[in-house]
């Protein structure tokens, strides 16, 4: 099972970005995904999409998530990246055309309820795509998204995070903490019923880096310092495993607490990490 992957800084939000192939509703444009707010999408009327753009500068890139979007089992998408910007020059790397969401896998699958071809999301109110692959300089990208059989008319895409994707070279250690947290408030009556306000879920975890070492140390100092508790990320804490497994524990999230690092033997560290999904 691969390591912890963290997309920590997130290079999409300072690059260009446009709707070179598909239809821009004018109140809902490609930049909201830029803009961290769970409530200003990108939406277009259009199945067939062609986004595209320049980075700030040449850039890292090992890593696309697609976050919060209302792809069906059906969709695909397909990431290049190139050496120049405006899409010219070597293409340094293309995913080819992939799905957008995960089949369940036999494990999860329950052949008594479930159709013989499900994904990994149904029954998920968020769901999301992603790209891990080595990393690559980029200057500019193109992503193609299909989704001809999407019944809802239109495509949206809440968030998207491109960058250098951050994974230690000693996972975090046994006594992960891992769940559900919301706002819901109960109330008991006089007639001894329990009452509850319904409330939005979202998930919360922690886990110990304890065997981070000098290079993974500078990195994660680095990634830690630009996102403090103020910017989003993405994490993936089982990545490739494939399923629930999965998909339970990848979500975006935020810092609750900036990880304190202690120094318990010779050039190695440990990191506390706490976040909740936002």
């Amino acid at each position: 099972m691969s390591n912890v992957r963290m997309l920590i800084v997130n290079d999409f939000d300072s690059a260009s970005v446009a709707l070179s192939t598909g239809t821009v509703i004018a109140s809902l444009p490609p930049s909201n995904m830029q803009i961290y707010n769970n409530s200003r999408v990108f939406r277009s009327p259009s199945l067939n999409l062609v986004l595209q753009g320049d980075f700030a500068d040449i850039r890292l890139i090992s890593a696309l998530v697609m976050w919060r979007h209302n792809l069906t089992a059906a969709a695909t998408i397909r990431l290049e990246l190139f050496a120049e910007a405006a899409q010219t020059g070597v293409k340094v790397y293309d995913s080819a055309v992939q799905f957008a969401l995960p089949q369940i896998t036999y494990g999860d699958w329950d052949w008594r309820v479930q159709p013989v071809v499900a994904s990994a999301f149904d029954g998920w109110a968020t769901r999301y795509s992603q790209l891990w692959f080595e990393p690559v300089f980029a200057r500019s990208y193109r992503l193609t998204v299909s989704d001809p059989v999407n019944s809802a008319g239109y495509i949206d895409i809440t968030r998207l995070y491109m960058g250098r994707h951050f994974s230690p070279v000693v996972n975090f250690s046994y006594g992960s903490q891992w769940g559900f947290d919301s706002s819901e408030q109960q109330i008991r009556t006089d007639d001894g019923g329990l009452f509850t306000s319904p409330s939005a879920v979202w998930r919360k975890s922690s886990f110990s880096l304890e065997h981070i070492d000098s290079s993974d140390r500078s990195a994660l100092n680095s990634a830690i310092r630009h996102v403090q508790r103020t910017k989003d990320w993405f994490i993936s804490l089982y990545p490739e495993a494939s399923g629930q497994l999965e998909i339970e524990h990848s979500f975006a999230c935020k810092f609750t607490n900036l990880p304190q690092s202690s120094n318990p033997s010779f050039e190695t560290w440990q990191y506390p990490i706490a976040l909740e999904e936002c």
